[in-house]
């Protein structure tokens, strides 16, 4: 069974192994295995389809609340084109339209122009111009949509309306020990991402979407697995 004993501790072991390579490993091997099209880039990738298989076999085998997979199909297929530049360079294909206001010169859409912007500072200060910059970025609204849906969410469930209706679309909650850990494993990530070189703070931010596909991964994997024996 997919929710057992070992699987949250094997998360917390996996989630570590990977942020403490990170630290620990040698600058220029950690940023080679974080390239454009390498290991970590397609195990990002990998977990975002099974995600996406998953939810797909849970909607065509689901009678009732099918909303809530239906979402994470969406999410994952989204998430992994965009991880892989819609298998661009595996089909060898252009988009010039596209191509010209990405940065990467790539047919994804969270690279665009428009939406690149990191620094919340401007001359050393909180600024609007700052925030706008800030919020601009898809990292960082990805970042928000991430915890917000996985701490936020848990939090507003404390209203009674809000429960009955976040049920009423199979909202799956996810446990107190899943959010401990994925906690542990993103707070190290950030911190030692801050005191890393440039090299190793930029491999940094790309183990960490493998990470939170990991997680996205991990949680509808209980999902489809709470719905497969709770029916059978």
């Amino acid at each position: 069974m997919f929710k057992n004993k070992w699987l949250l501790p094997f998360s917390l072991v996996f989630g570590l192994i990977f942020v403490l390579f990170m630290w620990f490993g040698e600058p220029e091997y950690v940023s080679e295995i974080n390239r454009e099209d390498g290991p970590i880039e397609y195990l990002t990738a990998f977990f975002y389809l099974i995600g996406f298989i998953l939810c797909l076999i849970t909607i065509f085998k689901g009678k009732n609340k099918l909303l809530f997979p239906i979402i994470w199909a969406i999410l994952c297929f989204v998430f992994m084109g965009e991880e892989t530049s819609w298998f661009q360079r595996v089909f060898e294909y252009s988009v010039p339209g596209i191509e010209k206001v990405n940065v990467q010169n790539e047919f994804n859409f969270h690279n665009l122009d428009i939406f690149i912007g990191e620094k919340l500072f401007v001359d050393g200060k909180i600024s609007q111009a700052g925030i706008i910059n800030f919020f601009k970025s898809s990292q960082n609204m990805f970042r928000i949509g991430f915890f917000g849906y996985f701490l936020m969410i848990p939090l507003l469930m404390l209203n009674k309306k809000i429960k009955k209706l976040l049920l009423k679309i199979g909202y799956q909650k996810p446990s107190l020990n899943f959010l401990l850990i994925m906690l542990v494993v993103f707070s190290l990530s950030f911190v030692l991402a801050i005191l890393s070189p440039g090299l190793v703070k930029m491999a940094f931010a790309e183990t960490r979407e493998m990470l939170y596909a990991y997680f996205i991964f991990i949680y509808i994997g209980i999902y489809y697995y709470q719905k497969r024996f709770s029916t059978s």
